[in-house]
C-alpha cells in the first residue's frame, strides 16, 4: 500500500470510529433517576400496602422512596366537610371523596407521618381535586391557603387530640395540579408560597428537567405502549384510557399489566443508555384495572430499584440533585454528553395474582 493509500485507509477509519465510537465524556456520566409518585391518596389499605412495599424493597438497602401527592380532602371528616370550600364551589364541596370518620383521619395522618420519617416525600394535590385551568391568582391562593391550613390544623379541625402531622406546612414543596390543569395563576402562587417544583407538565421521554421562573418542571412522559400502535402519558389512569376506555376487562388483566410493565422498562432502557433523562411515573392508590398497573409497578420497581447508577428517589431528591448542577453541566446532560454504558440485565420476577 502506498503511503497515499495508508493515509486515506487511516482518515476513513478514522471517520467511522468517530461515528461508531460512544458519546465523548464531556461531563461525568449522572445517575439513572426514577421517580415514582401516587395521587389522590385516600385508601387507608393502599397506605399499608405501600408502607409494606417500600419496606420489603428497603430491606437490603436504600432502594426506593416514593412521593405522596394528597389532597387535603382526605384529611377533613365527611362531618367537618363544611370548613372547606373551593374556588367558585359551594361550601362543603369536593370533586373526591373527603376523609370519613375521626378516626379514619387519624390513621391517615399515622400513615402518612411513618412514610414522612422513612425518607418518602408529602407533596400537595390541592384539597378539593378541581379544574383550575381557569383559575386566576386569587382562586389558586384560596385553594393554597385551604391546604396549608388542611395540614396545620387536622387535629383541630377533626376533633382530634394528638394528631397532628410530623413535619411542618413548610417542608411540602412539590405540587402536581389536579387533571394536570395548570392555570395561567398558578406559578406565581407556587413561587409565593416557598414551593421548589411543579409536576403538571407533559413532555418527551428523554427531556431533562427544566427551571422556569424559579420553578424545576418535572413533566410526565409521553410512551409509545409496547405491544400495541398506540401512546400515553406514563400515568396508570391514562393507560387505562387507552386499553380500555376506563372500563375493566378482568380477561384483559394479564395483557393489560404486561403492555405496562413493558412499556415502563422499555422507558428505562432507553433513557438509562441513552441521555439518562429522569424517568418520571405517576399512579393513584386506586386500583384502575384490578389492580394491573400497580402490580407491572411493583415488579418494574423491583427490576430496576438498585440496579448500578439507578436513584429511586423522591422528586424533593431529584430537586437537590438539579439544584447542584451548574448550567454547562445540565446542557452536556441534556446532550448526552458523557461516557455512556449497556443497560443492565434487568430481572422481571413473575408475579401471580
Amino acid at each position: 500500500m502506498t503511503a497515499n493509500r495508508l493515509v486515506a485507509a487511516l482518515a476513513t477509519l478514522a471517520v467511522l470510529l468517530g461515528v461508531l465510537a460512544p458519546a465523548r465524556a464531556g461531563v461525568d456520566r449522572p445517575p439513572q433517576f426514577v421517580v415514582m409518585a401516587f395521587d389522590n391518596c385516600t385508601e387507608l389499605e393502599r397506605w399499608q400496602e405501600l408502607i409494606d412495599f417500600a419496606a420489603e424493597l428497603n430491606r437490603d438497602g436504600d432502594r426506593i422512596h416514593f412521593t405522596f401527592f394528597v389532597s387535603g380532602s382526605n384529611f377533613i371528616a365527611d362531618s367537618r366537610r363544611s370548613i372547606y370550600e373551593g374556588p367558585h364551589q359551594r361550601r362543603g364541596y369536593s370533586r373526591i371523596s373527603f376523609g370519613g370518620s375521626p378516626e379514619q383521619i387519624r390513621r391517615r395522618v399515622e400513615y402518612v407521618n411513618a412514610l414522612y420519617r422513612s425518607g418518602h416525600e408529602i407533596a400537595s394535590h390541592g384539597v378539593g381535586h378541581f379544574n383550575g385551568a381557569a383559575w386566576a391568582v386569587g382562586d389558586w391562593e384560596k385553594e393554597f391557603r385551604a391546604f396549608g391550613d388542611v395540614l396545620k390544623n387536622v387535629a383541630r379541625n377533626n376533633g382530634l387530640r394528638g394528631s397532628q402531622f410530623a413535619f411542618p406546612a413548610a417542608d411540602v414543596t412539590g405540587f402536581r395540579a389536579p387533571y394536570l390543569a395548570k392555570g395561567a395563576g398558578l406559578y406565581g402562587v407556587l413561587r409565593a408560597h416557598g414551593f421548589r417544583y411543579d409536576t403538571s407538565g407533559i413532555g418527551h421521554a428523554n427531556a431533562w428537567p427544566e427551571k422556569i421562573d424559579g420553578l424545576w418542571r418535572f413533566n410526565l412522559a409521553m410512551l409509545r405502549i409496547q405491544g400495541s400502535g398506540r401512546s400515553t402519558l406514563s400515568m396508570d389512569y391514562n393507560f387505562f384510557v387507552a386499553h380500555s376506555r376506563a372500563v375493566y376487562d378482568p380477561r384483559r388483566y394479564e395483557m393489560v399489566r404486561e403492555q405496562t410493565l413493558q412499556t415502563y422498562l422499555q422507558y428505562f432502557k432507553s433513557n438509562y443508555a441513552g441521555n439518562r433523562a429522569p424517568l418520571h411515573i405517576g399512579h393513584h392508590f386506586m386500583n384502575y384495572g384490578g389492580g394491573a398497573y400497580n402490580e407491572a409497578l411493583k415488579s418494574f420497581a423491583r427490576a430496576v430499584c438498585g440496579l448500578p447508577e439507578v436513584r429511586c428517589v423522591t422528586y424533593a431528591k431529584l430537586a437537590d440533585f438539579m439544584d447542584q448542577q451548574n448550567p454547562e453541566t445540565l446542557a452536556a446532560y441534556r446532550r448526552g454528553d458523557f461516557a455512556h454504558v449497556a443497560t443492565p440485565t434487568l430481572k422481571v420476577a413473575q408475579r401471580s395474582r
